[in-house]
């Protein structure tokens, strides 16, 4: 029986996790025989990529989350062409939530922590025929706010863990691979010429966008603490939204400026990630953390808060370091820990490396399959 085609909503600007998750999920179907379609904003980031990754992609307006030109349009595609639609953001799901109106079958991602409303639980999630949290944590806010816990499963987000994966994505197969001493001097040789930093020092990095959640106001007090005690150590973090003037402003008012840099938009994240020695992540909110996965693979020790669901990815003592939300003190320890302690650094990022398996697509792949047949 032919499996129907699936289009993959997600009405962005940008191109984050959330959307580099999507392209990976439809690589990973798409090596098994399944159609998907990329339905994205027009002129967005999303539809260029997917574009260049080969996809079928199919431009929206997306007008707003209950946006009805869109959800028309999408529902009449869905009926012509025998297709489910996989809303993989919360606007998209509003937009779904419409077009089910009409008849249209489809299932939700949820990948943020975010507070549910009861009125976003009944009209939204409840009218889905599946809904995926990436982790046990944003799975048991949605239930608490009234979606029915048949429909929910959690299903955390991946990377490309094996030679295969990485060929259903176009990604080289070293490039989620710990780099050899030789290949992480030379990759903090090239970035030490681009920022002006001295390349033997110690760096504490962060990838994540400027909002608000991820909390860099913490990660800027750690980092106070952090070059007290050792003054060579820099910190980089890399990312791009509505904080920038905020943080950039902050930086210069502590006294940071040179020591901790802002490095913007970096449109392939992981040679910066693979230079550094500590990766710090801040938040205070936070679904899962894919960026988390993506250290391991790359072999960088990690100390993380345990906000949301970054427990379930990172575990505490053995995997890496985690620290309370909102405590600079606990994070700054971490990072100095694991900067002190090389031993102890490579032991927890070792330990993460081999829990990868857990993470990989065939895997993400496995999970979305059986619920598209549940829905269709």
């Amino acid at each position: 029986m032919k499996k129907p085609p699936v289009f993959h909503v997600d009405g962005e600007r940008g191109l984050r996790g959330g959307e580099r998750q999507l392209l990976y999920l439809a690589a990973a179907l798409r090596a098994r025989g399944r159609r998907g379609v990329i339905c994205a904003r027009a002129g967005g980031e999303l539809s260029a990529e997917a574009a260049r990754q080969g996809f079928e992609v199919r431009t929206y307006p997306f007008l707003g989350e209950w946006d009805p030109l869109t959800a028309a349009r999408l529902a009449a595609a869905a009926r012509r062409e025998g297709a489910l639609l996989h809303a993989h953001t919360g606007h998209a799901a509003g937009v779904c939530a419409l077009a089910s109106l009409s008849g249209a079958r489809w299932l939700a991602h949820r990948r943020v922590d975010f507070p549910v409303s009861a009125m976003s639980a009944r009209l939204k999630y409840g009218r889905a025929g599946a809904v995926v949290a990436v982790s046990g944590a944003i799975s048991k806010i949605l239930r608490e706010a009234g979606v029915p816990q048949a429909k929910l499963t959690v299903a955390p987000d991946g990377i490309p863990a094996t030679a295969e994966e990485c060929a259903w994505t176009g990604v080289d197969a070293a490039r989620y691979r710990p780099p050899s001493p030789g290949e992480k001097a030379a990759l903090k040789a090239a970035l030490a010429e681009e920022f002006g930093l001295d390349a033997g020092a110690p760096w504490v990095g962060n990838l994540a966008a400027l909002v608000p959640h991820k909390d860099h106001d913490t990660l800027l007090a750690a980092a106070v603490i952090v070059l007290l005690k050792r003054p060579d150590a820099r910190v980089l973090i890399a990312g791009r939204g509505p904080e920038e003037m905020r943080l950039t402003a902050s930086i210069r008012r502590m006294g940071l400026s040179g020591k901790v840099l802002l490095v913007g938009h970096r449109p392939d994240p992981v040679p910066l990630l693979k230079s550094l020695d500590v990766y710090a992540h801040s938040s205070w909110g936070e679904g899962m953390g894919s960026v988390l996965i993506e250290a391991a693979a790359c072999g960088v020790p990690v100390a993380a808060t345990s906000a949301g669901g970054i427990p379930e990815v990172v575990f505490g003592g053995e995997t890496g370091l985690l620290v309370l939300p909102r405590h600079p003190e606990a994070l700054a320890e971490a990072i100095l820990r694991l900067l002190a302690e090389p031993d102890l650094a490579a032991r927890l990022a070792a330990a993460a490396r081999a829990r990868l398996p857990r993470f990989g697509l065939a895997r993400m792949a496995d999970a979305m399959e059986e619920l598209y047949d549940r829905v269709a």
